[in-house]
């Protein structure tokens, strides 16, 4: 029985084993486990070998985005995007703000929306569009082209920048395209981003500054089966210069292809002007756009007329970029009357490195001249050279070591003679200089050489200093102990010693012997080592006492020595009667005697030391100072004397040989003193004798502050910047002891609009007006007047615009934006400030200076030296057109207009036109 149970036992639970196993059809399955009917792909991981794809695919993933909303349509595979809508697929991207893409056959349609709030479908125009860009029938698809449709192979900083202006061009919702090398905008669009061809309508591309309006254009991307390089057909273009939405001129064409960073090609095409076509036809073109610079025709920059030179064509020449860092323009002018010009100009620059400009011109102007002997016209050439070169050393390239250049030179007057603007015809003087300069890391000393030169038109003088050598030891305190932690230093640790050494040759010429054989024979060599130490000590804590000694050493290879020629010179002159009949003969002695000059060869050293001992302070003064109320808030006075002891040997000795001595004149025996480096390069030694003077001088500045309605707290001004007195006594002097008294100053007026500079000369004793020579008799012993005035100069300069009187009258500016309701001139005032801001920016200027002297019976005399006034700038007379004044003035001593030059521009925005005359020259 147990067997049987056992047996039974066993049979029942293989039956509930095999039960469990099997699956109810009915069962509900978890919440947990459903899984949604569009499964989720990025979640699924492919089984590669097992699932073949479609050869069709695109490659890689493709991400989508509107700002507005997405419309798919699962049935026709279509996915509408609405509002700042974007699409990308691997480096390709696409913005606008309506795209359509099929996924089916991998197109884009990209359009912007109407206005109106996009109320129309943008469907509608690209219904009747084909899926597939065609292919041009009229220029191969396998030419080669260059690495970028429509920007070239550009640098990563200009593409960058082509890409901003697109995205720019982009806000209003065109269709904006990128594939990472090409950008562009345009108002329509289709994309295969499958072929990598694409189609493009109205747009507006830019290549090397030429801009290019297409109304069709077909581009296909590198990659794609047909081409390895990108390559643009275009239809119905506009090729142009002008950056308008509109340009006002252009090369029109039905055909063009563009092979980037080479050239364009067109068809037949004429010029249009303001959409006008003209009968300028070309058969065919080709336009270079090659990224960087490129060569090309400059056309003239001035079409002048003059009644001396004739008509002529002004700047006309060939461009030539020189690599990466410089360029050249060779230039000429051409006049009708034979006259002709030539010029060279080039610019470079280096980045972090230098930059500079280089000017050089020849000019042969052939003009008519008087022949004084034969009373006809002659044909006269006048030949002139110019040259201008700036450079100047990036302070990064080299912290220790810098180079600069400042050349301006220039014979026969070029610029009168080649340009008419006030600035260049009025100027008479140039210089130059081209310096080097290097410091010496962890020591005090420097070096510096120039190469100097100075010119005056005018005379024809020139004077070249080359080369100008300068070693320099800054100011070192020798004594000065390292060790010493104290902040107060010793006395003899403020014992300082400086040094400067100089090397000169200065050569003097006229313009004509530039390069003529004399010029380097007449050149002047010279060197000069000067030594000074001094230091610096608080006497009683409101002085300051200073010590200090001088040593100076000249080397001089040339010295000169004066004799003289006692020989008189008499010229005869015949005068005849009345009726002719009788005649006698006068003579009229022009001198009595002459002084010669000769040079002598040799070395000849010139040693000159001096000592001084100065003590100063300042002192302060106030009035009024503290007031509350009023304008007036008080005046300050500061006072700064110095006196000094000064000390220097008599030069005059004839031991040295500094000195000698010549007779003048035969009627005059007494032998005057010259000094033999007379006109040398570093001076000469004093001839007054052996030197203990007591100098003083003081300098006065006064200030004050003044409080207005518009102050928010006083403020303080300056009467006077500057008003200082000097001159000195000289005790071991055998006669005029007292030096002539110095005063001048300065001060601004009119808030800073004039400058006031004033000088004084007064003088302790009286004068011989015979000879006008002191005499050694004071002046109040004669006139009983401490000081006898000598002479005087005022110079008044004021320069100031149009905008700076209203403002000098009316106080601040005046808002032009505030309103002025309630005002019954409201209306006029307007258009008073509206007028007068025309000549905001016009600019007067006016120049005074007077002499005061004093004559042979001692009456005070006035001269007006100079008396000007000069006016210059422009004015805006719309938003396109201006009026210049280059220069007109009026001399009130001449009694006459100093060069006026006038013109007018006008902004065709393309280009720039403009009408100068020169009514002096009678050139325009």
């Amino acid at each position: 029985m147990k067997s049987i149970f056992y047996i039974q036992f066993i049979i029942l639970i293989c039956n509930l084993t095999s039960l469990k196993s099997q699956v109810d059809s009915l069962r509900v399955p978890s919440p947990v486990s459903l899984s949604d009917s569009l499964p989720d792909f990025d979640s699924v991981t492919a089984i590669r070998g097992m699932v073949a794809f479609s050869a069709d695919t695109l490659e890689d993933l493709v991400t989508y985005s509107a700002r507005d909303s997405i419309r798919f349509d699962n049935a026709n595979h279509l996915i509408y995007l609405y509002g700042e809508a974007s699409i990308k697929y691997q480096t390709y991207s696409i913005t606008a703000d309506f795209i359509r893409v099929n996924l089916d056959s991998s197109i884009a349609l990209a359009e912007q929306l109407p206005d109106s709030l996009k109320r129309e479908d943008p469907l509608d125009a690209l219904q009747n569009e084909p899926e597939e860009p065609e292919e041009e029938e009229y220029l191969p698809p396998e030419d080669s082209l260059g690495q970028d449709t429509l920007y070239g192979n550009l640098g990563g900083g200009l593409q960058q920048q082509r890409r901003e202006e697109n995205k720019e061009r982009n806000e209003d919702g065109r269709p904006y395209f990128d594939d990472g090398s090409t950008q562009f905008t345009a108002q329509r669009l289709r994309y295969n981003f499958k072929s990598k061809k694409g189609k493009v309508y109205n747009v507006l591309t830019e290549e090397s500054n030429m801009f290019i309006h297409g109304n069709e254009t077909k581009f296909v991307s590198a990659g794609a089966d047909t081409a390895a390089v990108d390559y643009v057909y275009s239809e119905d273009v506009i090729l142009t210069t002008c950056n308008a939405p509109h340009p006002h001129y252009g090369i029109h064409s039905q055909k063009q292809k563009i092979i980037p960073n080479k050239q364009v090609i067109v068809g037949p095409s004429n010029l249009e002007i303001a959409g006008v076509p003209t009968p300028f036809i070309l058969p065919f073109g080709f336009f270079p756009i090659s990224q960087g610079a490129t060569g090309g025709l400059i056309f003239p920059s001035d079409y002048e007329y003059s009644d001396q030179w004739g008509f002529g064509l002004r700047d006309i020449g060939y461009y030539f970029p020189l690599g990466e860092f410089a360029d050249l323009e060779l230039l000429s002018d051409i006049y009708f009357n034979g006259s002709w010009g030539l010029k060279a100009r080039s610019s470079y620059r280096k980045r972090y490195k230098y930059s500079g400009n280089l000017d050089i011109g020849f000019s042969n102007r052939i003009g008519e001249q008087l022949d004084p002997e034969t009373t006809t016209l002659v044909k006269d050439s006048r030949k002139s050279f110019s040259i201008n070169w700036s450079h100047t050393q990036d302070q990064r390239a080299r912290p220790n070591q810098t180079f600069s250049a400042s050349v301006s030179m220039q014979t026969s007057g070029y610029d009168q003679l080649n340009y008419n603007d006030a600035s260049r015809v009025l100027n008479n003087s140039y210089s130059s200089n081209i310096a080097f300069r290097k410091k010496f890391a962890g020591s005090p000393f420097s070096i510096s050489a120039n190469a100097r030169h100075s010119q005056n038109t005018r005379t024809n003088e020139m004077q070249f200093t080359l080369p100008d050598v300068n070693v320099s030891m800054n100011r070192i305190f020798p004594f000065k102990s390292k060790k010493r932690s104290s902040a107060q230093p010793t006395w003899y640790e403020k014992i300082s010693l400086q040094y400067t050494g100089k090397f000169l040759n200065r050569i003097k010429t006229q313009d004509t012997l530039l390069f003529s054989e004399p010029l380097f024979k007449n050149a002047e060599f010279g060197a000069n080592h000067s030594l000074n130490s001094s230091a610096s000590f608080n006497l009683l804590k409101y002085f300051n006492i200073t010590p200090s000694v001088n040593y100076d050493e000249s080397w001089y290879f040339n010295t000169i020595r004066k004799a003289f020629d006692p020989n008189v010179e008499i010229q005869f002159d015949t005068v005849y009667n009345a009726d002719s009949s009788d005649f006698e003969v006068l003579g009229d002695t022009l001198s009595f005697g002459e002084v010669l000059r000769d040079t002598i060869k040799g070395f000849t050293p010139l040693r000159e030391y001096s000592a001084s001992l100065s003590l100063s302070t300042r002192i302060f003064g106030s009035l009024g100072v503290g007031r509350k109320k009023g304008w007036f808030r008080g005046v300050r006075h500061v006072v700064k004397p110095t006196i000094s002891f000064n000390f220097s040997p008599d030069y005059t000795n004839p031991d040295l040989g500094y000195v000698d001595y010549v007779q003048q004149d035969i009627r005059d025996p007494e032998l005057i003193p010259y000094s033999i480096f007379e006109g040398s390069l570093f001076g000469s030694p004093s001839q007054s004798g052996r030197r203990m003077a007591l100098s003083y001088s003081i300098n006065n500045l006064f200030e004050a502050k003044v409080f207005t309605k518009k102050d928010t707290t006083a403020r303080k001004i300056k009467l006077f910047n500057s008003i200082s007195i000097n001159g000195s006594h000289n005790f071991v002097a055998d006669s005029l002891k007292w030096s002539i008294v110095n005063i001048s100053g300065s001060t601004q007026l009119f808030k800073g609009l004039s400058q006031l500079n004033f000088s004084m000369v007064y003088d302790p004793y009286d004068i011989d007006y015979n000879t006008g020579r002191r005499i050694n008799t004071l002046y109040l012993d004669s006139q009983g007047k401490f000081l006898r005035f000598d002479r005087a100069a005022v110079r008044v300069s004021t320069g100031l615009t149009v905008d700076q009187i209203k403002r000098m009258v009316k106080g601040e500016s005046i808002d032009r934006n505030s309103s002025r309701r309630g005002s019954s001139n409201q209306t006029d005032q307007e258009e008073e400030e509206s007028i007068t801001d025309l000549f905001k920016d016009f600019r007067l200027s006016h120049d005074l200076v007077l002499m005061w002297d004093v004559d042979e019976t001692g009456k005070k005399n006035l001269d007006i030296m100079t008396n000007s006034i000069n006016t210059r700038g422009n004015i805006r007379i719309s938003p396109n057109w201006d009026l210049s004044i280059g220069n007109v003035g009026y001399d009130f001593r001449t009694k006459r207009i100093t060069y006026p030059y006038l013109g007018f521009t006008r902004n065709l925005h393309c280009w720039e036109m403009g009408f100068n005359w020169a009514p002096q020259r009678g050139t325009y």
